[in-house]
C-alpha cells in the first residue's frame, strides 16, 4: 500500500509542507533584511543594524507560529488557490501587528524607536509576496509533475460540453489516478481547434479510431449524458472498433452540477447493441392484466423473471409463478414481495407433471397464461434429445390442455428462431411445440398464440455471461466459427414486445419481434475484450452439434406482416392440413417418456421428414 500512487502524493505533499517552514523561515530571514535595506536605502545607521537578527528571529518565530496556527502547513499543495492566499494575507497582517505592539511597548533609545514602523510594514509585505510565491511555486510543481504523460495513463474525453469540461477538472484535481487528458472530441463545428483548460479539441467523433492511435489513448471517456442514445451508441461502437477501453457518463448527471469519475460506468454489451426503445400501446396491454390473474411458466428464467417483474407494473390481481427451480423461484418471489408484497404466488410445478400441472392451473385459475419454461441449450439437448421432447413438446401440450380443461382465456407460447427449418433437436422441439398450439387452435375457447424471436442479451446460457466469465479469467473467449452471427434482443425489450404481442393476438397467431441486424459473434468478442480493457485471445472451437452458422426468424412457407406496434410482426403462413397430427404426438411423448430412442426417432421423422437425416446421423 506504501508503494500506491495515492500514498506516494500524500508522502509527496506533507514533504512539501515540511519544506514550507523552511522556506518560510528563509523568507522571513530574507524579508527582513531587505526591509532594512529598502528603508534606509542600503546603508543602515548602527542604531538600528544591531536589532536587524533580534527581529530576524522573533519574527520567523512569530509568523512560523501563526502559519502553524492557522493550518498553511496543512494544506493540500495542488489546491492552493485564491482562498489560501487570502487566510495568508490575514495571518501576515495579525504577525505584523504582534510585532508591532511588542516594539511599541519598547524603551526609546536616543529618542527613538530601535525599530523603525516602515521597516515593519516592508517586511509585512515582503513576507506575504514570499509564502505566497512558495506555495503558489509547490502547486505548479506538483501539477506539472502529476501531469507528465510519459508516466501516467492517457485519456480522450469525448464530449468538449459541460460534462466534459468538468470531468477534465476533476482528473486535473486528482493526479493519484495517473491519469492524463491528451484531447477532446465533439461534433459541434464551433469547438474544433479549441482549448479547454490547455486540452485541445483535436477532431470529431467520426474520427476517434485515429486519434486514438496517434495519441497513443489507452482509454476513452464519453461523457455526452444528454446527447441521443444513437449517437452514443455510435461512439461506443467506434471506441470499441479500436480496441480501446471504454467507459461512460449516464444521463442526468450533469444536472447535479457536478461531476465525479466515480459517476462513470464501465460499457455493457447492451449500450452497443441496444436499440432505441419501442412505442408500445400500454393501455391494450394492461387491459389484459390489470385487476386479472395472471400465471407464468418457467418464472424465474431469464425472459419469465423479467415478464413477472413488468406484469406486476401493471397491477395484476395475483401472479402465479410456475417453476421447478425451488432456489431461482424463491429468490425471484422475494424480488417481487419487496416491491408489491402479497401479489405473487410461488409453484413449484414440473410442467411434465400433468397431475401437478392440472392442480395449480385448476386452483390458481388464470386469466391469461405466458408459457416461458423449455429447454433451451442447443449442445446438451443433442446429448438428451428425449429431454427435449418431454419438456419442450409435451410439457408444452401439458399447459395447453390445463389451460383448455380450465377455460384459461390467453396462452402465449414463447418460442425461438431455433424452431426455423430446425438443424437442432431443440430448434425441432419448439417447432413442434409451435405446431402443438396451431392444432389446438383449430378447436380450443383457449385464445393461443406464439411469440418468436432470437437470442436475448445477458440470458443464462447465451453468449455474453460465457464471454464474461471467460474474460474474468483472462481468456481466451471461444466463437464457434468465424462467421457465426446470431440476432440479439434485450431481456427488457424481449419481454415489452411479449406482451405487446399477447394484447394484438388472435387465436392461431405466431408473432415475430423485429430482432434488427444479425451480429457476427467474433465481432461481439472483439468488442468484450476491447471495452474490459484486458489482453484476450479468441479461439474458434467449430460449430457445435446442432448448431448453425445463421439463424432465420421465418420459414420458405411464411412472410411477415405489419401490426400496429412496429417491431412486433405477424406470421402470415401457408395453411398446413395436419391429420392425424395429435395422435403422432401422443405416440413421440409415450416414446420419450420410455426413453424409447428408436420409437421416437421414427415419430420425429414422420413428424418433421427434412429433420430424419440428421435424426438417422443419431
Amino acid at each position: 500500500m506504501s508503494d500506491s500512487p495515492l500514498a506516494r502524493i500524500r508522502a509527496t505533499g506533507r514533504l512539501w509542507n515540511s519544506l514550507l517552514v523552511v522556506l518560510d523561515a528563509a523568507v522571513v530571514l530574507i524579508a527582513t533584511i531587505a526591509a532594512y535595506q529598502a528603508r534606509f536605502e542600503g546603508a543602515v545607521p548602527p542604531l538600528f543594524a544591531r536589532w536587524v537578527i533580534p527581529l530576524a528571529a522573533v519574527s520567523t518565530v512569530v509568523f512560523i507560529a501563526l502559519f502553524a496556527l492557522f493550518g498553511l502547513y496543512r494544506l493540500v499543495l495542488r489546491y492552493v488557490g485564491l482562498d489560501t492566499l487570502l487566510r495568508l494575507a490575514a495571518t501576515v497582517t495579525i504577525g505584523s501587528a504582534l510585532l508591532l505592539t511588542g516594539v511599541l511597548l519598547m524603551p526609546l533609545e536616543q529618542q527613538t524607536r530601535p525599530v523603525p514602523l516602515g521597516v515593519l510594514f516592508i517586511q509585512a509585505l515582503l513576507v506575504l509576496l514570499g509564502a505566497s510565491g512558495a506555495r503558489i511555486a509547490a502547486r505548479v510543481f506538483l501539477l506539472l509533475r502529476a501531469t507528465r504523460a510519459s508516466e501516467r495513463r492517457r485519456v480522450l474525453i469525448v464530449g468538449a460540453g459541460s460534462a466534459g469540461s468538468l470531468l477534465l477538472r476533476e482528473i486535473a484535481n486528482r493526479p493519484d489516478l495517473e491519469l492524463v487528458v491528451v484531447g477532446f472530441l465533439d461534433d459541434d463545428p464551433s469547438l474544433l481547434g479549441r482549448t479547454i483548460a490547455g486540452v485541445r479539441v483535436v477532431g470529431t467523433t467520426a474520427e476517434l479510431a485515429a486519434h486514438v492511435h496517434d495519441l497513443a489513448v489507452a482509454e476513452v471517456m464519453v461523457a455526452l449524458p444528454s446527447a441521443p442514445s444513437q449517437t452514443v451508441r455510435r461512439v461506443l461502437n467506434a471506441a470499441a472498433d479500436a480496441s480501446v477501453q471504454t467507459s461512460i457518463m449516464p444521463p442526468l448527471v450533469i444536472a447535479k452540477g457536478s461531476v465525479s469519475l466515480r459517476d462513470l460506468r464501465s460499457v455493457e454489451v447492451e449500450d452497443l447493441l441496444g436499440r432505441e426503445p419501442t412505442v408500445i400501446d400500454i393501455d391494450s396491454i394492461a387491459e389484459t392484466i390489470t385487476g386479472r390473474v395472471i400465471a407464468v411458466t418457467g418464472a424465474a428464467g431469464s425472459i419469465g423473471s423479467e415478464l413477472c417483474h413488468q406484469i406486476l407494473a401493471l397491477s395484476p390481481k395475483r401472479l402465479i409463478l410456475i417453476e421447478i427451480d425451488e432456489t431461482r423461484l424463491y429468490e425471484l418471489w422475494m424480488e417481487l414481495e419487496a416491491t408489491s408484497p402479497g401479489i405473487a404466488t410461488m409453484a413449484i410445478c414440473d410442467i411434465r407433471d400433468t397431475t401437478k400441472l392440472d392442480t395449480v392451473i385448476g386452483s390458481s385459475a388464470p386469466h391469461l397464461l405466458l408459457h416461458a419454461a423449455a429447454y433451451k441449450h442447443v449442445p446438451l439437448m443433442e446429448l438428451e434429445p428425449a429431454e427435449a421432447v418431454r419438456t419442450n413438446v409435451c410439457g408444452t401440450r401439458n399447459v395447453l390442455d390445463a389451460c383448455q380443461t380450465h377455460r384459461v382465456e390467453r396462452f402465449v407460447l414463447i418460442s425461438t428462431d431455433k424452431a426455423v427449418e430446425p438443424a437442432n433437436m431443440m430448434g425441432l422441439t419448439k417447432a413442434l411445440a409451435e405446431r402443438v398450439m396451431l392444432d389446438v387452435a383449430r378447436t380450443s375457447h383457449t385464445g393461443v398464440m406464439a411469440v418468436r424471436f432470437g437470442n436475448v442479451l445477458a440470458s443464462r446460457g447465451s453468449v455474453v455471461p460465457i464471454f464474461a466469465e471467460q474474460l474474468r479469467h483472462g481468456g481466451p473467449l471461444t466463437v464457434t466459427h468465424p462467421e457465426v452471427t446470431r440476432y440479439f434482443m434485450t431481456i427488457p425489450e424481449a419481454a415489452r414486445l411479449v406482451l405487446q404481442a399477447q394484447a394484438l393476438g388472435t387465436p392461431g397467431d405466431i408473432f415475430v419481434l423485429e430482432m434488427g441486424e444479425p451480429v457476427r459473434i467474433v465481432d461481439l468478442a472483439r468488442k468484450m475484450i476491447a471495452l474490459a480493457g484486458v489482453p484476450a485471445d479468441i479461439k474458434f472451437v467449430g460449430l457445435r452439434p446442432g448448431e448453425k452458422l445463421h439463424e432465420d426468424l421465418t420459414t420458405s412457407l411464411e412472410h411477415l406482416t405489419p401490426t400496429t406496434c412496429e417491431k412486433v410482426l405477424r406470421v402470415d403462413r401457408v395453411a398446413l392440413s395436419e391429420p392425424g397430427f395429435a395422435a403422432l404426438v401422443t405416440r413421440l411423448c409415450t416414446a420419450a417418456e420410455t426413453g424409447d430412442v428408436a420409437a421416437m426417432n421414427a415419430v420425429l421423422a414422420d413428424l418433421a421428414p427434412e429433420f430424419a437425416p440428421a435424426l438417422n446421423a443419431q
